[in-house]
């Protein structure tokens, strides 16, 4: 396929996003690649690239086609275009004939200076030069203003920066491999007798990262439940819990589609019992699907109407594990959900905060004594993460913080994640 008709299809499925931008980005363009069948491997991955890379980085390009048309009004075939030429180095005038020649309703014959202002950095770094940090931060990075003043709040101006920088990279696909039935070491052999390299974690024991990006769903081992999905970060969580015996209970209270649930099967060997449940049916349906896969016999799903019926008061103190992967604002995951950025609010972060909250209170009273509350967000702002940790053992002394961690995806390179182990204490204590 052309290099035309490549950046024909990015300005497509970059619009068919923007004018919904309540499906994320990545079922967006699946959609979109599943209506059409004729593209290769090749081609989509070139789509891609170039799709995500306009929505990460959208309210940069806003303004540098702002600059060059001298207007606030944005064309998606110039902003697509801004993305070539100030991220990929495009020639100004090239990208100016393949706009003006595209085959689609978004061919237009602009002036050749309209391209080369987009090329011209100096423009853009005087425009930037005017902004305070917090506003250059926001635009250059294209992140909510408010966003960027907390993270310069909590990290500092240097760390912050890198941050925003790090949540705008290509994340790499990571698997896990399922313990039950297959080494981490023994995966990867047969990955790579499948002609798929890869390199083991060196933060999670489990994890293998891929070289490159491939259908990983295809694979024999995959439909085997050899391996799931799951972000390094991610595969951090479960073992956090420091479990010591394989005859425990496990409560997943906002189990999701189930990666955590999983996980801790697999830590299990398939012993014990885990309990997973989640206000969210359809979520837990593709959980439903992913342990029958996986072939795992230790999992009960509990329907959202059936929590209070089938734990309820008897279910008091039964846990010797509670995991809580709270509803967060998902900063920490922006790499891989960049369509985040288009609708987080102040507003938003607020109302979660405290929906944590009411989670922690609600499913607190589950734990057994010595047992564990393994809180977990996919956040970077530590209003959701630590202080969070800090507000509910005030409240509830009999609960001791033991430990904390948190990722960083400018040093570590993977999610942002944060978990806290906290431990009620014996009636003894």
């Amino acid at each position: 396929m052309t290099k035309s008709s490549i950046v024909g299809h990015v300005i497509e499925v970059f619009v068919k996003f923007t004018t919904n931008t309540l499906v994320p980005a990545d079922l967006t363009i699946r959609n979109f690649f599943a209506d059409r069948k004729y593209l290769g491997a090749g081609d989509r991955r070139q789509i891609s690239e170039a799709y995500f890379g306009t929505i990460k980085q959208f309210l940069r390009l806003e303004a540098i086609t702002q600059d060059a048309l001298k207007t606030k009004f944005n064309h998606p075939q110039l902003v697509v275009s801004a993305y070539y030429i100030a991220v990929q180095d495009a020639d100004p005038i090239e990208m100016r004939d393949m706009i003006a020649g595209l085959n689609n309703d978004f061919a237009r014959d602009y002036p050749p200076n309209v391209f080369e202002c987009m090329a011209n950095r100096k423009i853009e770094d005087q425009r930037l030069a005017q902004l305070s940090p917090a506003e250059r931060l926001a635009v250059y990075y294209s992140f909510p203003q408010w966003f960027v003043v907390e993270i310069e709040r909590e990290y500092g101006l240097e760390q912050g920066e890198l941050l925003l920088k790090a949540l705008n990279e290509e994340a790499t696909t990571n698997l896990r491999a399922n313990r039950t039935f297959i080494t981490r070491d023994e995966l990867q052999k047969t990955l790579t007798e499948l002609g798929v390299e890869s390199t083991p974690s060196a933060i999670a024991e489990d994890a293998l990262i891929l070289l490159k990006r491939i259908n990983v769903w295809d694979l024999a081992p995959f439909k085997q439940g050899l391996f799931e999905i799951q972000d390094e970060a991610s595969q951090l969580v479960a073992p956090f819990a420091n479990i010591t015996s394989n005859k425990i209970r496990v409560l997943d209270a906002c189990a999701g589609a189930g990666g955590k649930a999983l996980h801790f099967s697999s830590l299990l060997r398939g012993q014990g019992e885990i309990i997973a449940t989640d206000i969210g049916a359809r979520k837990l349906e593709e959980m439903r699907k992913r342990v029958k896969r996986s072939n795992i016999q230790n999992i009960r799903i509990v329907a959202p109407n059936q929590y209070d019926e089938q734990l309820g008061i008897q279910a008091f103190g039964s846990f010797d594990v509670v995991l809580l992967d709270v509803p967060c604002s998902g900063t920490g995951t922006l790499r891989r959900n960049p369509s985040i950025k288009w609708r987080l609010t102040e507003e938003m972060q607020r109302e979660l905060i405290e929906k944590q909250r009411n989670i922690l209170e609600r499913n607190a009273p589950y734990v057994k004594e010595n047992g564990v509350l393994l809180y977990s967000t996919c956040s970077l702002l530590k209003s959701e993460g630590e202080q969070q940790a800090e507000w509910f053992v005030e409240r509830n002394p009999e609960f001791i913080l033991e430990a904390t961690k948190r990722t960083h995806p400018e040093s570590e390179h993977c999610d942002g994640f944060f978990v806290a182990r906290m431990r009620r204490k014996s009636n003894d204590a």
